[in-house]
């Protein structure tokens, strides 16, 4: 008996150190793959881990990136040079980091009187396949969001899906907030697939 727990325990070690594996993509419809597919960046109907109930505050967008899921991971959780590759990120830097917990400070480009905006996130990491962060304070009111790394279309892609849900606390109704967010997402997903590509070539 002592003989078989000591097995059990030496191949559950050897799994929680094995990197994770992208999943299998999420439901989306057969159109938007195709767009995806085609190299298009489109707006879904839900965030991957909804079901039955959509929770509307979040805007959520779906690309297909060229590139393996340890690259793709590397550039999404580079917060230390994120301003020299994302569109928008002004300044970033990572505060603390505590094993799959990292707090970021940015400063960022958005809408608004004042034109860019500081605040801190918490990021807690799931290697290789999700990240979501959540505000930890600065000058919005408040910030949410995910990124999720899926099986692509072929071996040589993923299908990375990024939502959001941001407050920025002026007089901003969301509706218009939404509106600005589904043009300018799909840049940062750009940017993501701009830097797996600058990575790649410079090796």
């Amino acid at each position: 008996m002592i003989r078989r727990l000591k097995s059990c325990f030496f191949v559950l070690l050897i799994l929680s150190t094995v990197p994770g594996r992208a999943d299998e993509h999420p439901p989306v419809d057969a159109e938007s793959l195709k767009k995806m597919a085609a190299g298009e960046y489109v707006v879904l109907e839900r965030r991957p881990d909804e079901t039955d109930t959509l929770d509307h505050r979040f805007v959520t967008v779906g690309a297909i990136i060229e590139g393996t899921q340890r690259e793709i991971w590397e550039v999404i959780n580079d917060k230390e040079h994120a301003a020299d590759f994302i569109d928008g990120v002004l300044e970033s830097k990572v505060l603390e980091r505590e094993g799959n917990r990292i707090l970021v400070e940015q400063r960022t480009q958005v809408g608004g009187p004042k034109g860019s905006y500081r605040y801190r996130l918490t990021h807690q990491l799931t290697p290789m396949t999700r990240a979501d962060f959540t505000y930890s304070g600065g000058e919005l009111r408040d910030v949410i969001g995910s990124w999720w790394i899926f099986e692509g279309t072929a071996p040589s892609n993923h299908l990375v899906v990024y939502s959001l849900h941001i407050d920025p606390g002026f007089l901003a109704p969301q509706l218009v907030v939404k509106s600005g967010m589904k043009k300018s997402m799909p840049g940062t997903i750009r940017s993501i697939a701009r830097e797996v590509l600058r990575r790649r070539t410079r090796e």
